[in-house]
């Protein structure tokens, strides 16, 4: 193998890894510049080119003292076939809150690189599958006052 096709493999092994890319069924941290999701409201799939493909606005569907559960449909703004849902929860235990965002698309381009944004904040990459498909979830825990 070429020095040049080793750089070039290592490179996109760097840009992958630094740029959160998420693969299917594979946990990661939700970035602490995503702020609280009770106050969540726009959810979009981006492509690399900054084009909106999916989008859809949070909406709560249960809020008790322990747990607040909200989701949104994601739909595409131009009318394709792509579509998605989000469905965030927010458990409040032992004084600590804990996020878990789960996110499925389907429809979307084959095995191409999107974003997802939560009021317009970058909250992961993640690569779609030969079948147009993704599935992910993003997760964090945080103590009052942090």
């Amino acid at each position: 193998m070429s020095v040049g096709r080793v750089i070039a493999i290592i490179a996109v092994g760097l840009a992958l890894a630094g740029g959160r890319t998420v693969f299917a069924q594979d946990p990661r941290l939700l970035p602490d510049t995503i702020p609280d999701l009770n106050n969540a409201q726009l959810v979009e799939i981006v492509d690399q080119t900054g084009q909106v493909l999916l989008h859809g606005t949070l909406k709560t569907s249960s809020n008790t003292v322990k747990q607040t559960d909200r989701k949104a449909d994601l739909v595409s703004p131009s009318g394709q076939k792509a579509k998605g849902k989000i469905d965030i929860e927010i458990e409040r235990k032992d004084n600590s809150v804990k996020d878990q965002v789960e996110v499925s698309v389907e429809g979307m381009p084959t095995s191409s690189q999107f974003e997802l944004r939560l009021d317009g904040r970058q909250a992961t990459t993640f690569l779609t599958s030969k079948m147009g498909r993704a599935k992910f979830e993003l997760e964090r825990k945080s103590l009052p006052g942090k």
